[in-house]
């Protein structure tokens, strides 16, 4: 078989380019085998080239003044010189910043001409150009080295190239879980390929410290990526410990003055090593005793192999992408959670000052490097190509048809479906969140001696800390834990790993052998392409904190309390969702962000179907003729009730449980769905307003005295009966820690508009606003969202000794008038904003007008995204649908919205 190979630059001192490399020098054994490099920057490749592999470069830059194309002998060099640095045409830059113009005519020259059997491409740039150029009957394969899916451009181009591939290999299972769920059907033969080693005879380390003491070897181009900084940090924190220690770090890139820096600060100068870059890394390796991987992200690192291959033991980050793969956690040597410097510090000091353990590490690490023997991956590559080569004479043109999931048919933990049987209701939030806290109270107490929690107020999640030392016997635990089968496992996109989800006992099957840091537990979050009622608010975190070099533990992520934390200072104990759990004391102070004050809430209601009820609103109209305003205002059709309050309420039970009372002010009307409880008071008309007023059948009237309702608390809630919770809240939602109320924001403002008369809110805002200008100088610019309005009584009686009058005017008037003025959803809220007592908060509503034509698209959209704090479903008396439609459109959304009974429904 004829193999040909593309690359960007051959003689790169990379991993990839030394894979590459290693493949082809094995593959020449039973192969004809061809390298291609787009790019020619020195005189030799840094790796060691077999002579039967032809090498053609592309495009020769080791002159940059000069460059030369293969096949263009005539172009002139100035004009080369021009084309280099221009960017790509045909690639984008974001997909490949080391491809020119110069490099599209290399490209258009050469891949046409290709007469292989097969070409593998090592980039996605340079695969999206081959799919476009090669002869139809070439077949493609690429192979992947990056953690594509972690970077921008490069997850673009993938995407958008491998369909028209006949194949792709990974170097770990997590990138092939994630192109398969990404392709799907059109997602080509892709399976986990390994880098493999060289043969030949590598010297053994002796991992006994040499005469000149024990040394930490890394390798690698000093750049970002590779974090060396993190090892000389690290290596600072132990070193005074390991005195006849060193680190060297072989390798040449822009951050070498900067690493010496880090080293001089921290008076390393003298036991931190950069000698450069060196072609015999074997003989490096034979006299190291410790290797380290530190790296932001990493393919299979090639150095992590080598070093294995010499008995070296490593200890690295778990980092993307399969750094876990070979890195065994005390079988060759020591994982850490990625970023985590103190346990890198740990790990080094643990391997340094234990020959023994070093030495058993070292004889894992022999082991596995067997493991990657280049026989054994040839034949895996020969098995590779020649299905591809099969597959492209077998179908032309490329990526005409797609062949999702030839690589095997393991199931995606990427994006899983939700278990059959789950319907995501069943159960509240709030118990939903202490069942799971239960369950990982048990698995943490039964698995470490030491543990805590760091409690969260509803709704964020609590996290419950266990050493990382336990991580593997916590994990274990799990899944084997008899656990609801509503919840799932996630695996959180921390320090640029996928986030994948999966039942708990699945999910630890992907992650046990890595050494991440946290763990999700929260129940499925969608059912049929939607949204289910336990997505927000029932989260528990677990997190795995490393410990140092001093027993002291760290934090992954920031909590808003502590960075570090010794378990024998967990001696508090806190309920949390109902469970009683060990803490920290520092914990249960409380913040000046804490809301800890009783809040209520109330509800103004009206049944427009009651005879008794509309008797009285017609006699009180032939009292008065026809009063000014829009008529619309007072009639029957205004105070229909589409039994929006029960589900209203039972928001509230769903999404707000930390509410104390719920205050139901209506005009002697009782719901027939409302059973007696204690939570739920019914209040009339009469107990919050002067008998002289009644009755009444207008809000802004009624809206004037429920600040007087009977055991209210100071801060409360103030629902209309169209207004429904969307999720879980806490009362920080609505308030702040010193007392203060929040006030959302509406898209329209105000305005000035010469027809507010007819139009009722709009007419009591420009009252408002006279009101505010004449006694504050502010002028009232904003409306207030249709959502749950927060208000503290204190403010409320204060505005009422202040516009007295205007009050006791509009509380006069039995219906909507121009001259109201509306307290509740407006006036208090702007002279709370004035005064100091409000705030501008925010607050995810939607305002559905029940009316509009697309009612029910709005509303589907509704139940499949949710992600909202709260919705209005505003009534129209112009609907553009019949009403009995409209009626049934509400009752199936809200029916679906908040599913589940609330305890005071009969």
């Amino acid at each position: 078989m004829k193999v040909a190979f593309l690359v960007l630059t051959l003689d790169d001192v990379g991993g990839t380019a030394r894979a590459v490399v290693n493949l082809a020098n094995r593959l020449v054994a039973d192969h004809d085998v061809e390298v291609l490099s787009l790019r020619r920057l020195h005189e030799r490749p840094h790796a060691a080239v077999d002579p039967r592999v032809r090498v053609e470069y592309l495009v020769d830059l080791r002159d940059p003044r000069r460059p030369r194309v293969a096949g263009h002998r005539r172009l002139d060099p100035a004009e080369a010189a021009r084309l280099e640095q221009q960017p790509s045409r045909a690639v984008p830059r974001r997909w490949e910043w080391q491809l020119s113009a110069l490099s599209d005519l290399a490209l258009e020259t050469a891949l046409p001409r290709v007469r292989a059997d097969v070409l593998v491409t090592v980039v996605p740039g340079l695969l999206a150009r081959a799919a476009d150029l090669l002869p139809s009957d070439v077949a493609l394969v690429h192979q992947e080295h990056r953690t594509s899916f972690d970077r921008a451009g490069g997850k673009e181009a993938l995407l958008a190239a491998a369909p028209r591939a006949d194949a792709v290999t990974m170097l770990g299972e997590p990138a092939v879980d994630w192109l398969r769920a990404e392709l799907r059907a059109a997602c080509p033969e892709t399976l986990v390929v390994p880098n493999l080693l060289p043969a030949g005879h590598r010297p053994r380390a002796r991992l006994d410290g040499g005469p000149d003491g024990g040394l930490v070897v890394a390798a690698g181009r000093l750049d970002a990526e590779k974090q060396f900084h993190h090892l000389v940090r690290a290596f600072g924190r132990v070193a005074d410990r390991l005195p006849d220690w060193r680190v060297r770090i072989l390798g040449d890139g822009a951050l070498r003055e900067e690493l010496l820096a880090v080293a001089r600060k921290l008076g390393l100068h003298d036991r931190v090593e950069l000698p450069g870059t060196t072609s015999d890394m074997a003989s490096e390796w034979a006299r190291a005793d410790v290797a380290v991987c530190s790296s932001l992200r990493e393919g299979l690192p090639l150095v992590a192999q080598e070093a294995m291959a010499a008995g070296v033991p490593v200890v690295a980050y778990d980092c993307p992408l399969a750094v876990r793969d070979i890195v065994r956690d005390d079988v060759n040597g020591v994982l850490v959670p990625a970023g985590a410097e103190p346990a890198l510090a740990r790990a080094v000091l643990d391997l340094a000052t234990d020959p023994e353990r070093r030495r058993r590490l070292g004889d894992g690490a022999l082991a596995t490097a067997a493991e990657y023997d280049p026989d054994v991956v040839a034949a895996t590559w020969d098995d590779v190509l020649g299905r591809a080569v099969a597959r492209r004479r077998g179908r032309v043109p490329r990526g005409s048809e797609g062949e999702g999931g030839r690589g095997g048919s393991r199931a995606t933990l990427v994006d899983p479906p939700t278990p059959a049987g789950v319907t995501g209701q069943e159960t509240t939030p709030a118990e939903a969140r202490g069942a799971v806290v239960a369950a990982v109270a048990r698995i943490a107490a039964a698995t470490s001696s030491d543990w805590f929690v760091v409690p969260a107020p509803f709704p964020a999640p609590p996290r419950v800390v266990v050493p990382h030392a336990r991580r593997r016997a916590f994990l274990d635990a799990l899944a084997g834990a008899d656990l609801p089968p509503w919840l799932s496992a996630v695996d959180p996109p921390d320090h640029r790993w996928l986030e994948r989800r999966g039942a708990p006992a699945e999910l630890v099957a992907a992650v046990r052998h890595g050494a991440t840091a946290r763990l999700l537990l929260e129940p499925w979050q969608r059912r049929a392409g939607r949204r289910t009622l336990l997505a927000e608010g029932t989260a528990v975190h677990v997190e795995f904190w490393p410990e140092d070099e001093t027993g002291t533990w760290h934090a992954p992520v920031p909590n808003g309390w502590v960075t570090t934390a010794r378990p024998e200072h967990a001696t508090a104990t806190v309920e949390v969702a109902g469970v009683e759990v060990p803490t920290l004391p520092l914990l249960l102070g409380r913040t000046v962000d804490d809301v800890d004050v009783p809040v209520d809430v109330v509800f103004t209601w009206v049944d427009g179907s009651d005879p008794a009820w509309d008797e009285r609103r017609r006699r009180r109209l032939a009292e008065l003729g026809e009063p000014p305003g829009d008529p619309r205002s007072r009639g029957r059709a205004r105070y229909a009730d589409r039994g929006e309050l029960r589900y209203a309420l039972r928001s509230l039970h769903l999404f707000a449980p930390w509410v104390r009372q719920v205050h139901l002010v209506t005009d002697g009307q009782r719901p027939d769905w409302l059973a007696d409880h204690p939570r739920v008071r019914v209040v009339d008309h009469r107990e919050v307003l002067p008998a002289e007023v009644l009755p009444t059948f207008n809000s802004h009237a009624i809206e004037t005295a429920l600040h007087r309702v009977p055991g209210l608390s100071e801060h409360f809630l103030y629902f209309n009966d169209d207004v429904v919770l969307g999720r879980p809240l806490g009362p920080s939602a609505f308030f702040d820690g010193t007392g203060r109320a929040a006030v959302f924001r509406a898209a329209v403002p105000v305005g000035d508009d010469e027809s507010a008369p007819e139009r009722p809110h709009l007419a009591a805002a420009l009252t408002n606003r006279k009101l505010l200008q004449e006694a504050l100088g502010v002028t009232l610019r904003d409306q207030v969202a249709h959502s749950p309005y927060a208000h503290r009584v204190s403010v409320l009686r204060e505005v009422e000794e202040r516009f007295g009058d205007a009050l006791r005017r509009t509380a006069a008037s039995p219906f909507r008038s121009p001259s109201d003025v509306s307290l509740l959803s407006s006036l208090a809220q702007h002279y709370g904003l004035a005064t100091g007592a409000a705030y501008w908060g925010e607050h995810a509503f939607r305002y559905v007008d029940l009316g509009n034509g697309a009612v029910r698209r709005t509303l589907d959209g509704l139940l499949r995204t949710r992600g909202l704090d709260s919705v209005c479903l505003g009534d129209n008396d112009r609907s553009g649908l019949p009403p009995d439609e409209v009626a049934a459109l509400l009752a199936d959304f809200l029916e679906q919205w908040v599913p589940l009974p609330a305890p005071w429904e009969r």
